[in-house]
């Protein structure tokens, strides 16, 4: 028989909405962003993008603050928070074609006003911005060696760290990395990713490795973060589990099921950043914080 670990979450409010969820995100501070849209069907290599508007669902505690953005020409596909307040949307696809160039990240304010936009480039995994307003960004396989027009493409690091305003700071050039599957932004000194095909979770501190992990088993970790015990990942939609680390290297130990308060199962997106996991259950938002 197979040993599973409840985790318990509390609720942290009844959440329902008209819209449909896209995508969401936790900052480094712990609130959740979820991105909404009208829309039922999304196509990702529809050019041009046809403009439409999204909401932006921000919660911290019990409170719930919603930007509008309207006439936007990208999907959003990710979402984080500067330390001034302002939003960044980015979509994971960027089309070059010769000398055009998509930019497909956008900053706003919390008004929905545009601030500036730029690029990013295309096969974007993940994106999370630390505390010093730093972009992180990983890539899959089309970002490193290139598609949808890119013949050198700017995500061929693997991991790369941008300033607010999409300027190149780092990358992670001496990694080999084919695929970024997952990163957790904690802090500038704390910036950890797992990358094939090396199977590393490395953790970075002011861009300098500090630590690495092998990583053990037939899952691919989607999303990951460290608690008091070793390493919880999520490595398919329905799927998280708990992982030992030893001697520097992590393996897989035993499924989790996120359960409420009440011992009732949550079944719905997860979100992991940092000290952070939530849930988005069909009957509210539920939180852990480690």
């Amino acid at each position: 028989m197979i040993k599973i670990e409840k985790l318990v979450l509390q609720k942290c409010m009844d959440y329902s909405s008209n819209l449909n969820f896209i995508d969401g995100q936790i900052t480094k501070d712990g609130t959740l962003l979820l991105i909404e849209s009208n829309l039922h069907e999304l196509d990702f290599f529809q050019r041009p993008v046809t403009k439409n508007n999204w909401t932006i669902q921000m919660i911290k505690g019990n409170s719930v603050e919603t930007v509008e953005l309207e006439n936007v020409p990208l999907i959003p596909t990710h979402v984080d928070l500067f330390s001034d307040g302002s939003l960044l949307i980015l979509q994971g696809r960027c089309l070059k074609d010769g000398t055009y160039i998509e930019q497909n990240a956008r900053r706003y304010n919390r008004n929905g006003q545009l601030i500036e936009a730029f690029t990013l480039g295309d096969g974007i995994e993940q994106v999370q911005i630390d505390e010093t307003d730093t972009i992180w960004v990983s890539y899959f396989d089309e970002g490193v060696f290139g598609n949808y027009g890119w013949e050198q493409p700017m995500g061929s690091d693997g991991l790369i760290a941008y300033k607010i305003n999409g300027q190149k700071l780092w990358g992670a050039c001496n990694y080999a990395i084919v695929d970024c599957y997952a990163l957790n932004v904690v802090s500038s000194k704390e910036v950890n990713f797992y990358y094939y095909d090396e199977f590393f979770l490395v953790q970075l501190n002011e861009m300098k490795e500090t630590i690495r992990y092998r990583i053990k088993g037939d899952d691919t970790l989607e999303q990951f973060m460290f608690d008091e015990t070793g390493l919880i990942g999520q490595v398919d939609w329905n799927t998280i589990m708990r992982f030992r680390i030893k001697n520097r290297t992590i393996s897989p130990k035993e499924k989790i099921q996120l359960t409420g308060e009440k011992g009732k199962p949550i079944i719905g997106p997860v979100f992991m950043r940092g000290t952070f996991l939530y849930a988005y259950g069909k009957d509210g938002l539920y939180k852990k914080k480690f």
